[in-house]
């Protein structure tokens, strides 16, 4: 391969993935310097592709109840089924504590989890075993 469709390759993939990370990106969405924990009703969880979703209703620091978008920071199917997640892990009314980055943007109502955590139960008991995304 002559030097120039090498370096053009090299280019593209480094387009690609540069633009494949700012889709999946968290950065200024969450607060990378505060936690919450939420306790809360599951109202719907979807295991689909592109990205699964989980929403409960939890009390926030307002006092107020609001629903709450729980996002696994761009994960797909896949990654979550390899954590121990199925689509029958959450059931509507099932109650789960959640810890992570709560949103940046005032009345939006979300919250992260990264670093390997979990929803629990209220007792502190695991609802997925774990494992690895990758």
């Amino acid at each position: 391969m002559n030097p120039f469709r090498k370096s053009s390759v090299f280019v593209a993939a480094a387009l690609l993935s540069a633009s494949l990370q700012a889709h999946h990106s968290t950065r200024g969405i969450y607060d990378e310097d505060r936690e919450i924990e939420l306790t809360g009703k599951v109202i719907e969880w979807r295991f689909i592709n592109p990205h699964p979703y989980l929403i409960i209703e939890a009390e926030g620091d307002d006092g107020e109840v609001h629903q709450w978008d729980v996002s696994y920071g761009g994960a797909a199917v896949v990654h979550l089924r390899r954590q121990g997640y199925a689509a029958d892990t959450f059931k509507p009314g099932d109650v789960i504590v959640v810890r992570g980055k709560p949103a940046l943007a005032d009345g939006v109502y979300g919250v992260l989890i990264e670093g390997g955590r979990h929803p629990t139960r209220p007792d502190g008991s695991q609802i997925v075993g774990g494992g690895s995304m990758f």
